[in-house]
């Protein structure tokens, strides 16, 4: 049975490997934890649909250019039952998406990298970054797991300070440095961090980042 017709998880076969290709790419928001722009004060997270898939290829392409046609056509390929799609709204326009991923490190020869549902994939529109919308795609996809009481995790270059305090306020840990996912590399010195979170550390994490801001 697949996860998704239980309470707990099960794969479908074949299973997924964590990545196709040799590297991941992880983009950095540019660092400024005092920049904020003017919440958006009509956003909306629902799971995604067929009819959503090309609204997301635009989105694709107004970040990292190329064809929309050909995003969306990447996109419809991996969508499943253990590849979830997100899609955040802010009246009827679509202003971001993001994706859950059932995957399974641990099964395809990873180290130390639980099997479970993973974060990834998030993209705003860039009229829309700094409001909130990849901040309630994060919570949204947390929720849907933690419904089914189960731990979330995510990954990040340890560089990526602006991704990781987001994290950190809803609710993500750090469990370690020291792990390897098949088909995922960091870039620079720094490394990769493994984060994950459960429905009882939301918040818990939010002094120490205040205190480590205030340092």
């Amino acid at each position: 049975m697949h996860p998704r017709d239980t309470a707990w998880d099960g794969v479908r076969t074949p299973r997924r490997v964590c990545h196709s290709g040799p590297t991941v790419n992880f983009y950095f928001a540019e660092y400024a934890p005092d920049s904020h722009g003017v919440p958006l004060d009509d956003v909306s997270v629902r799971e995604g649909e067929p009819a959503d898939i090309a609204g997301c290829g635009r989105l694709a392409a107004l970040r990292e250019g190329g064809d929309p046609a050909v995003w969306a056509e990447r996109l419809e390929r991996v969508i499943g039952p253990d590849n979830l799609l997100f899609v955040a709204t802010a009246g009827d326009r679509m202003v971001g998406y993001g994706r859950l991923s059932w995957l399974t490190p641990q099964a395809d020869g990873g180290r130390r990298a639980p099997d479970g549902w993973y974060l990834s994939g998030v993209v705003v529109d860039p009229s829309a970054r700094r409001q909130g919308v990849g901040r309630a795609l994060t919570r949204a996809r947390c929720a849907w797991v933690w419904g089914r009481k189960q731990t979330v995790y995510y990954v990040a270059n340890a560089g990526n300070r602006a991704s990781i305090d987001l994290h950190r306020e809803i609710g993500f840990y750090e469990v370690t440095r020291d792990f390897a996912m098949p088909g995922v590399t960091f870039s620079g010195e720094a490394g990769g961090v493994l984060f994950a979170a459960t429905e009882s550390s939301q918040g818990e994490q939010v002094v120490e980042l205040r205190m480590r801001s205030a340092g």
